[in-house]
């Protein structure tokens, strides 16, 4: 996944000349959370009770973000 990522990154950047990447994911989603930490993402917000599980049970969602030059 971590590779699939970066060519993402990299495509959006260098391809679509994007200015900012986000990443978003369920703060109970572990596993999640460390890809975009290990590309160097930074964690820019935690949206409280913003998604819902498959169960119905509220959720945090976290965003990470990439600026162009990071």
């Amino acid at each position: 996944m971590t590779e699939s990522t970066v060519a993402i990154t990299e495509f959006g950047f260098n391809q679509l000349n994007a200015k900012r990447i986000e990443i978003c994911c369920d703060s109970k989603n572990v596993r999640s959370q460390k890809i975009p930490r290990k590309l160097g993402f930074c964690l820019e917000a935690t949206l409280k009770n913003d998604i819902r599980s498959n169960s119905g049970e509220l959720r945090d969602r976290l965003i990470f973000a990439k600026v162009r030059g990071d």
